[in-house]
C-alpha cells in the first residue's frame, strides 16, 4: 500500500498529502461514516498552488450562514475574505501580507478568541517584534478587521468584534505643495504620459490613483464633468467625487485608459515621476500627491470656499447623502473651484508649450506639441 505524507497543510477537514515517490499534491480527507481516507488529485506539484487550490475547494464548499463567533474560525474568514476580494483587488499584494500576518499568529483561533484585547495587544507585539512601524502594523490590522466586516455584512458572520488599532504619529503630508515655478521645471522634463498625469491632477486636485485609473467612460464632454468614481467600485472614506471638467482638459480626447504608455495602461508613474524630478532638480519631498496639494493650496489662495474646496477634494459632505447625489447637475456646482484649477493648468502647461513651439520653429519638419 503507497504511503502518503503527514499533515503539513490543513484546511477545515481537508489537507494536503502526496504519495511517497510521487511529487503531485491530492485533497485529503476522512469520511467517518465509511472511516475511509479519500483521496482527490489537484492535478499539480506545486507546494504553493495545491494550497491556493485547497483552500478554494474549501471555501467554495463551505458558506457559513449566520455563523456564531464561537464556531466560526478565522482562519476561514480570512482565506474566504483573500479568495473572493483580496486577491481581486489592487492592492492584492498587501491583502496577502496581511492574511499571512494573521494567520501565523492566530492559527487556529475561533473569531470569538479575538475579543481578547490582551491576545490582540500580544498580536500587535508580535508585529513589531518583525521591525514593522506602527502604520505598517495598523494596515495588517486592517486586512483582518475589512475580513470580519465583510463576512458579517454577507450575512456568513455574527457580529464581529471589536479589533484595536496601535497610536501612530502624526505624519507630514504626502508630498510638499510646489510653486507654479517648480511644476513648470517638472512638467518640462516630464514625459508625455507623465504631462497627462499632470494636467489631469492640477485639473481635478484627485487623489493620484483616481487619475491613473481614469478612464474615457467617466468623462462626459456633454455634461462637462468627470466621474473619479468608475462604476462598480465600492466607495470608501477616501471618496472620488464627481467634478467639472475644466476648458484646459475639455479639448484632450481619449480612448480607454487615460494614463498610457506605448498602448498600454500604466499601473505606476514612479519611474517617470522620479526620473522627471531629478531632471528638474526637484528634492524627493516632491511627489505626485504633491499635485493634490498644491491644486488645494491654489484654491483656497484664489477665493474659493473651504465648502466648495473640500466638495472638489472628495472630502465627506454634510447634509443629505441622497440630495447630494445630484448636485453636479447645478450649473453652478463648483465653478468656482474648477476656474481656479483651470488657471493652474494653464499657468503651468502654456507657457511650456509656448516655449517647446518656439524650440521648434524654423525646423525643416514641422512638429506639434500638445500642451
Amino acid at each position: 500500500m503507497a504511503r502518503y505524507t503527514k499533515r503539513d497543510f490543513q484546511v477545515g477537514e481537508y489537507w494536503l498529502s502526496q504519495r511517497e515517490g510521487s511529487a503531485a499534491y491530492y485533497r485529503t480527507s476522512y469520511d467517518a461514516k465509511t472511516r475511509r481516507t479519500i483521496r482527490v488529485s489537484l492535478g499539480t506539484e506545486d507546494g504553493e498552488a495545491a494550497k491556493q487550490a485547497l483552500t478554494e475547494y474549501y471555501l467554495l464548499t463551505r458558506k457559513p450562514v449566520d455563523e456564531k463567533p464561537t464556531e466560526a474560525f478565522l482562519s476561514d474568514v480570512l482565506r474566504r475574505y483573500y479568495t473572493e476580494h483580496g486577491s481581486k483587488a489592487r492592492s492584492k499584494g498587501q491583502a496577502n501580507v496581511g492574511v499571512n500576518h494573521w494567520l501565523d499568529f492566530w492559527e487556529t483561533s475561533t473569531v470569538e478568541e479575538l475579543r481578547d484585547i490582551t491576545r490582540q495587544e500580544d498580536f500587535h507585539k508580535h508585529l513589531f517584534a518583525r521591525g514593522m512601524t506602527p502604520a505598517a502594523v495598523n494596515r495588517v490590522i486592517g486586512v483582518g478587521k475589512a475580513a470580519l466586516n465583510r463576512a458579517w455584512k454577507r450575512g456568513e458572520l455574527q457580529q464581529p468584534p471589536y479589533i484595536a488599532r496601535v497610536k501612530e504619529k502624526p505624519v507630514a503630508p504626502r508630498g510638499r505643495p510646489m510653486t507654479v515655478e517648480e511644476l513648470q521645471k517638472l512638467y518640462a522634463a516630464a514625459s508625455p504620459h507623465l504631462k497627462t498625469f499632470m494636467r489631469w491632477m492640477l485639473g481635478t486636485a484627485a487623489r493620484p490613483e483616481a487619475i491613473l485609473t481614469l478612464n474615457s467612460d467617466q468623462v462626459s464632454r456633454t455634461d462637462r464633468t468627470i466621474r473619479l468614481n468608475p462604476e462598480g467600485r465600492a466607495e470608501n472614506k477616501k471618496r472620488r467625487p464627481v467634478v467639472r471638467l475644466p476648458d484646459a482638459l475639455a479639448k484632450e480626447q481619449f480612448n480607454g485608459s487615460l494614463i498610457q504608455y506605448k498602448g498600454e495602461a500604466v499601473g505606476s508613474l514612479k519611474t517617470a515621476w522620479k526620473a522627471a524630478r531629478v531632471r528638474a532638480g526637484l528634492d524627493d519631498a516632491c511627489k505626485p500627491y504633491s499635485l493634490r496639494h498644491t491644486a488645494s493650496k491654489w484654491m483656497r489662495k484664489h477665493g474659493v470656499s473651504m465648502d466648495e474646496v473640500g466638495q472638489q477634494l472628495g472630502h465627506r459632505e454634510k447634509g443629505n447623502a441622497v440630495t447630494a447625489i445630484y448636485t453636479a447637475d447645478d450649473p453652478a456646482y463648483l465653478e468656482q473651484a474648477s476656474k481656479a484649477l483651470n488657471a493652474l493648468v494653464s499657468a503651468v502647461c502654456a507657457p511650456v508649450a509656448r516655449q517647446q513651439r518656439k524650440r521648434y520653429s524654423g525646423t525643416a519638419k514641422q512638429v506639434t506639441v500638445s500642451a
